[in-house]
């Protein structure tokens, strides 16, 4: 077993923390910093996790610093506690080695914060946690063949979660130094201020004359006030998924439009088929037969392939549509397997200035944010209205299907909007 730094898509985190449960309500830190400085620990950080109102007690965990960790680093098993209600085992394969991480009614146990270098050692570590009974859920690598294991990945599991973080045990040497320099400044510019204040406010008291009087110029003459400044604006954000069709209307058109579609035709395959919400778009390859061409359709200058478009009617939008949270949507995605993938989309370009405001334009982002989403389903509708149906904030992209695949599966590709954590 070991302890150090792991990386999980583009954070580290550490793992390896010896993990003890706090009676002391608002004096978990002091309690932390004095089991790190018992003979025989030594820790040089700590973390703490805080109980809640059910009654769950704090935590607080202890590490050294041999393996590079430094304050402010986000601790795994921490912030997968908090992502994962109940009892628990799990073991997840990095590249510094396998992270397995213990938890019982939603305790991180002593001895539940484990990184092994060798993979048999963390499989048996698993199997023995497993022997003990009372796990909820129990995570581990497909390869390892372990019955009603989930395998997701430990990304999703994680959703960039890093509230949990390591701090000092003692103020660092160099903090000192720092500290007693900041202070000896600190009295130096003192004395400076009280020998310029008064200076300063003869000025200030001038400067005041001065606009008073160049006020009263301007309103004598109806001029504007030039040191008044404009308020910014509250910024209109666009409510995207509100002017599109519902996933349901979405899959509607495309189905109809579908029926128009011929089954076969002769001396040419299907290669395509993407159906867009607005139009359908199809593509055939010739097959080197005697036959005419599809009815309708573009055939290249080889007779080799051909193309058609099928416009649909106009989807009408949805409307006024409240979002859900982000931690709603994930629970929903876990629950139900979906068949396919969810990941963080960019955010949505800030709204422009109102073409008359001249100030200083930088509004805070959007109160919402988006994830993109790719579905695979054997036939349309499918399972899709239980999945997305009834999701607030869904946007449907595009359905293709590649008849040539397996099983003619679709691929409904899309964006979820949710409200900011």
């Amino acid at each position: 077993m070991a302890a150090g730094i792991v990386t999980v898509g583009r954070h580290s985190y550490v793992v390896g923390l010896y993990w003890e449960n706090s009676p002391g309500g608002g004096r978990v830190s002091q309690i932390a910093k004095e089991a790190a400085r018992q003979p025989g620990q030594q820790a040089d950080f700590y973390t703490i996790r805080p109980g809640n109102k059910d009654g769950r007690v704090p935590q607080f965990g202890l590490c050294s610093g041999e393996a590079g960790q430094k304050a402010g680093m986000a601790v795994l098993a921490g912030c997968l506690a908090g992502q994962i209600p109940g009892s628990w085992a799990g073991a997840f394969r990095l590249k510094e080695g396998v992270a397995v991480t213990i938890i019982r009614d939603e305790l991180i146990v002593p001895d539940g914060d484990l990184l092994f270098t060798d993979e048999a050692e963390a499989r048996d570590r698993l199997i023995q946690e497993i022997g003990f009974g009372g796990l909820q859920t129990i995570y581990a690598p497909e390869a390892w063949s372990i019955p009603g294991a989930d395998t997701i990945p430990l990304t999703l599991l994680l959703n960039d979660r890093r509230d949990i973080q390591l701090q000092c045990v003692d103020i660092p040497k160099k903090a000192k130094i720092i500290t007693a320099g900041l202070a000896a400044a600190f009295l130096i510019g003192l004395a400076g201020f009280w020998f310029v204040q008064e200076r300063d406010s003869e000025r200030e008291a001038l400067l005041l004359q001065q606009q008073a009087a160049l006020r009263r110029a301007q309103q004598e003459a109806h001029l504007p006030d030039v040191f008044e400044k404009q308020a910014a604006p509250e910024p209109k954000y666009e409510r995207k998924w509100e002017s599109e069709p519902t996933p349901l209307a979405f899959i509607d058109a495309c189905k109809e439009g579908l029926a128009h579609i011929p089954a076969a035709l002769n001396g040419w395959k299907l290669t395509s088929l993407t159906c867009s919400g607005g139009s359908i778009s199809l593509a055939w390859n010739h097959q080197k037969v005697s036959s005419e061409p599809p009815a309708g359709a573009n055939v290249d200058e080889a007779g080799s392939s051909a193309t058609k478009t099928i416009p649909l009617a106009g989807l009408k939008p949805r409307g006024a549509e409240t979002l859900l949270n982000i931690d709603d949507i994930t629970n929903r995605y876990l629950i139900q397997n979906w068949p396919g993938s969810i990941a963080h989309a960019p955010d949505d370009p800030l709204p422009p200035p109102p073409p008359d405001y001249k100030g200083q334009w930088n509004p805070p982002p959007a109160p919402w944010v988006k994830r993109s989403f790719t579905l695979n389903v054997p036939e349309l509708p499918g399972g899709l209205p239980g999945m997305i149906g009834d999701l607030p904030g869904v946007i449907i992209n595009s359905m293709s299907c590649a008849p040539g695949g397996t099983a003619g599966t679709w691929t409904i590709e899309g964006v979820i909007y949710e409200n900011r954590k």
